[in-house]
């Protein structure tokens, strides 16, 4: 099968984002290789998520020092940076945040760095509300297991999406990211196909809107329509060989053997002509 192994997934999603300049975060999160919280179908513990007498769901807060002591559960920070990430943000030194930044991707802590990065912007002004809303919310879909630590990336990713959507509804990169907070965190699928839907009257040629959709169709197992949705890809972006293998891949699991292997042949075919380029 084509993108059979984790290696070639990760180095095929690498092209994209190198092409379309989707942060990885994002692109990660698509990748089939993906592990989800296996806590409940949505990703949530039954007793963190409930309807109120309304009927509608509620989520149970996770506050910064829950999500502390649960990333710092086993090895504990330096007395320097513990000292600066358990204090008000508000009020601590920029250069003391910048150190414990640099020291939390020095041991590749990517929840503390997307933390450090969120109080940087909201205290400081430094950095960009969309990026620090989608590294949350990509994050926790991508790469975190444990469910405190998801329930918060989430959540703080959703309080910032709905920051930015206020001041401009249509900002795709926020929309994007609240699809896959709808679909991954919430597990509301008439919620995210409305965001879906109404994205798409925004920006229908959005490729990150596109990719996040045929994704959702793989997902589903809607293999044909995942077919047409990868067709318009290759459509928008047709140096991009990932989409034909990706074409040749769903093809194949349609039964059509016969675009499987033509599509196959077009990617590579592309594929070796771009690395004769970049020699």
């Amino acid at each position: 099968m084509i993108l059979s192994t984790p290696r070639k997934q990760i180095t095929a999603v690498t092209v994209v984002c190198a092409l379309i300049g989707v942060t990885y975060l994002g692109v990660k999160w698509q990748s089939p290789t993906v592990k989800t919280a296996k806590d409940t179908s949505s990703g949530m513990k039954s007793a963190d998520a409930a309807a109120n007498p309304e009927g509608v769901l509620t989520i149970t807060p996770v506050d910064r020092i829950q999500f502390l002591s649960s990333l710092f559960s086993g090895t504990k920070p330096p007395p320097h940076i513990a000292r600066v990430i358990l204090q008000d943000p508000a009020s601590a030194p920029i250069d003391s945040l910048h150190i414990a930044l640099k020291w939390a991707e020095e041991t590749q802590n990517a929840p503390l760095v997307a933390l450090l990065h969120s109080d940087l912007m909201e205290f400081k002004k430094e950095g960009k509300l969309s990026e620090v809303a989608r590294e949350f919310v990509f994050l926790a879909a991508s790469q975190i297991e444990n469910e405190t630590q998801r329930r918060f990336l989430f959540q703080q990713g959703k309080r910032w999406i709905d920051s930015g959507l206020a001041e401009d509804p249509n900002q795709m990169p926020l929309r994007n990211a609240l699809i896959v907070y709808q679909s991954e965190y919430l597990n509301q699928p008439m919620a995210f196909v409305g965001t879906l839907k109404e994205s798409q009257k925004i920006d229908s040629n959005d490729l990150e809107l596109n990719f996040i959709h045929l994704n959702l169709l793989k997902k589903s197992n809607q293999i044909a329509k995942a077919v047409k949705k990868c067709e318009k890809l290759v459509s928008l972006q047709p140096e991009n060989p990932y989409w034909l293998f990706e074409l040749s891949d769903l093809f194949g699991q349609s039964g059509d053997s016969v675009n499987a292997k033509v599509y196959l042949n077009l990617a590579v075919k592309l594929q070796r002509k771009q690395q004769e380029i970049n020699k």
